[in-house]
């Protein structure tokens, strides 16, 4: 959360910016990955949401230290992140 200094009547206060939590996909993100089952997959056809998701995949099992594996392939109209393990 971005948090702003300001100096009113020549005191310093902090004034911290709201954010909605709709426009962070990144939580909904990481839950669908968590939720994927060995065989199941996300298929994507804009390139940059599918490579936001293989990069989250691979975070998601670095930093959770959780023995799953995921595979991205291309196809014929997007790309798919699937669960192999």
């Amino acid at each position: 959360m971005p948090i702003l200094t300001r100096y009113i009547f020549g005191q310093k206060h902090m004034i911290i910016e709201r954010l909605e939590l709709n426009n962070l996909a990144l939580s909904s993100n990481i839950v669908t990955i968590e939720k994927l089952d060995i065989g199941d997959s996300i298929f994507c056809e804009d390139m940059k949401k599918a490579h936001s998701l293989r990069a989250l995949s691979y975070y998601f099992v670095r930093t959770r230290n959780v023995p799953r594996k995921f595979v991205f392939r291309k196809m014929d109209h997007g790309w798919r992140i699937i669960r192999i393990k």
